[in-house]
């Protein structure tokens, strides 16, 4: 085997191990952080049945134990003291490992776990955000690291039902009063 390629394979295994390295616990410790607004995390059967009784949106945030996005999401996005608060002000926030939860809850009249939840919305990545509405129904995914301009924008975007005003995301995120305008 040449030295390059063992160089190589040296490297694979150090980020391999990096990566399963990482644990759970550690996702928990950056968003307890924020001392000041903390994202406040529910169950997903008793998150859904309260949303769903006070008509308030959903906010699902599926990771793993080993995606790095997902451990940037934690320290960079739900550790903001203005995103937790909205989110928190806003939305029922879970927060599901579909590696590892199991817990089965009803969605739109369906008991599923949360790996096949993610299935049905065409999901396949971490991290994946499902938004459900006031009605606790599906309106969108996202997948992937988002950032936190734009993600206080979507959370906006989404608060204010500006999807059912069939106006984009793009366009809203340029002139946030499109929204206004389209419900007025």
């Amino acid at each position: 085997m040449s030295a390059r390629l063992k160089n190589l394979l040296s490297v694979a295994l150090i980020l391999t191990i990096t990566c399963f390295s990482c644990n759970e616990n550690g996702d928990n410790k950056v968003s307890a952080q924020n001392k000041e607004t903390p994202v406040k995390w529910e169950k997903i059967s008793s998150g859904l049945k309260n949303a769903k009784l006070q008509k308030k949106p959903v906010l699902i945030f599926f990771y793993t134990d080993w995606c790095i996005y997902c451990k940037k999401m934690n320290s960079e996005i739900f550790s903001d003291p203005d995103i937790s608060q909205y989110m928190n002000e806003n939305f029922y926030n879970m927060r599901v490992n579909p590696e590892k939860d199991r817990e089965t809850f009803e969605i739109m009249g369906e008991k599923v776990t949360p790996a096949k939840m993610m299935a049905y919305t065409g999901s396949n990545g971490f991290p994946t955000i499902l938004f459900l509405d006031n009605q606790s129904k599906p309106v969108t995914t996202l997948p992937g690291f988002i950032e936190k301009k734009v993600f206080i924008s979507v959370l906006k975007y989404m608060k204010g039902e500006c999807y059912e005003s069939k106006i984009s995301l793009d366009d809203y995120i340029k002139n946030p009063d499109l929204c206004k305008a389209k419900k007025d």
